[in-house]
């Protein structure tokens, strides 16, 4: 039986003993900070990381794989282009000189114009006498010149037009490597006087350096 004045035992059994009192005093302003910070679902807002805008919002829309793929086209077609432009700048001059010299494929006009400025390349340039005339036009003839164009060609070497006036009408009608081409191949440019009038040629009628080359590689004598 108890002594006056002492604790019986069920009450002393349901008050918490002094050490849980203590820890509970010490972890106590801590639980009180996470239950502020804990909804009722159990999360934590406050310790979720901040969404960030969406990346693809941003660079214009699409999938992580379509902007990954994006870079590897953009790429290819930047080597391929340039691969193309560095094919055309290396075979320029066979691009933009005719590869065959074919009075057939010109027109009546343009036929007429390189008649006339191939009768003075032979008189400036050569001796112009029967053999270096004759020497021109099987030269035209090997390129397709008919009848009635080496009648032309004739005409012209008893009543040449002033160079002036045909180099002129020749940059006119886009027909410098043509005319550049006639005039290396109707004259004998072994000569001194045949070179210097070529190179004069050239220079009028502003042809390029690699495209004098590409015609001097085909046609010159």
């Amino acid at each position: 039986m108890p002594g006056h004045g002492s604790v019986p035992d069920h009450a002393r059994a349901s008050e918490p003993s002094r050490e849980a009192k203590t820890k509970r005093g010490i972890f106590a302003p801590l639980m009180r900070m996470l239950e502020g910070r804990l909804d009722r679902d159990g999360e934590a807002p406050a310790l979720e990381p901040v969404p960030g805008p969406d990346l693809g919002e941003i660079d214009g829309g699409g999938s992580r794989r379509d902007r990954r793929l994006g870079l590897p086209q953009e790429i290819l077609d930047r080597s391929l282009s340039q691969k193309v432009l560095d094919g055309w700048l290396q075979n320029r001059h066979q691009v933009l000189v005719p590869l065959t010299f074919r009075l057939g494929r010109l027109g009546a006009e343009d036929v007429d114009l390189l008649m006339r400025f191939t009768a003075v390349a032979v008189l400036n340039a050569s001796s112009a006498d029967d053999s270096a005339r004759r020497m021109a036009e099987r030269w035209l003839g090997d390129v397709g010149a008919k009848p009635e164009a080496v009648a032309l060609y004739r005409e012209a070497l008893e009543a040449p037009l002033p160079l002036s006036v045909l180099i002129q009408a020749i940059r006119d009608s886009d027909l410098a490597p043509y005319a550049y081409a006639a005039a290396v191949a109707a004259i004998d440019t072994r000569e001194p006087v045949a070179r210097l009038f070529a190179g004069f040629i050239a220079a009028r009628l502003a042809l390029p350096a690699d495209a004098v080359r590409s015609v001097d590689r085909r046609y010159r004598r």
